[in-house]
């Protein structure tokens, strides 16, 4: 009796190892769902469906990869997994809709607790940490992924999912990626914003961005090797007040004057 006990574990343990994610929807047709469903197709991940509201949207992901698409959810077909890449507010309105139980469903935002997601279906993350723009070509293998699940079954399915596509694959909380979310947020889209700034300061001399992208490349290849902290140079770092002072002074907008102040500011304190 111990015996054949023993089997029937072993049986169920080789069937739940057994199961994968072998086929999935996408659900949304903005700049992840493009990025996303060329990472599936090139890792050869069979995506069965991709579904928006919009139904141009959804066809030209569908035409481009050559995956079936629709505007109606009710012609949702069956799959393992379904990828909601929608706008945050919109994640909670969309899993509603999920006419599935036995399904994984997740999204893949880095703010939203795995909680907003609602139905009977299982539930998940997986957050790529990475700026998605159309037509930009990016090494799928690079992009850190995120994984968080309700259960030990459904995290190890995405975590094998996810490495399908990324030698870079991680479980975290959403309390975690939340913190990981705002991390990028301050490297990539307030560090964006500084260089549209500093495209703005120099037409007005009539200089072309192209001047300070050797400037910028050489910014972001420095920490590869050396930490942000080591890489601090400039006048705040110097701490140069009169070379701070006049910068404060040429700066016509209140609210840049404000911007420049704050972070030479916060660049002071940090090395003092």
């Amino acid at each position: 009796m111990l015996r054949g006990f023993v089997l029937a574990l072993l049986w169920l343990y080789l069937r739940a190892m057994d199961e994968k994610i072998r086929t999935v929807s996408i659900l949304g047709a903005g700049n992840v769902a493009m990025h996303l469903a060329a990472a599936f197709v090139e890792n050869t991940v069979q995506v069965k469906q991709v579904y928006n509201r919009t139904l141009t949207k959804a066809q030209q992901i569908g035409e481009m990869y050559k995956i079936r698409y629709t505007d109606r959810i009710s012609e949702l077909e069956k799959a393992d997994l379904y990828v909601i890449t929608t706008s945050d507010d919109a994640i909670r309105e969309m899993s509603m809709h999920i006419p599935f139980d036995d399904c994984l469903v997740v999204h893949t935002s880095g703010s939203v607790d795995m909680k907003m997601l609602q139905g009977d279906f299982r539930k998940g993350v997986l957050y790529p940490l990475q700026t998605f723009t159309k037509n930009r070509a990016l090494e799928y293998d690079e992009i850190p992924f995120f994984v968080e699940a309700e259960n030990a079954e459904d995290e190890r399915l995405l975590v094998e999912f996810a490495q399908r596509i990324s030698n870079r694959v991680r479980v975290m909380n959403s309390a975690e990626r939340a913190s990981m979310h705002l991390a990028a947020v301050w490297v990539c889209n307030f560090v964006n914003h500084m260089f549209y700034v500093g495209e703005q300061t120099a037409a007005k001399v009539d200089i072309p961005f192209d001047y300070l992208k050797p400037l910028i490349k050489e910014t972001c290849d420095k920490i590869v090797d050396l930490s942000p902290r080591e890489a601090q140079t400039g006048p705040a770092r110097r701490q140069d007040f009169s070379v701070l002072q006049k910068h404060f002074e040429m700066i016509e907008n209140s609210k840049e004057q404000e911007l420049y102040k704050l972070i030479s500011d916060s660049i002071i304190k940090n090395y003092q």
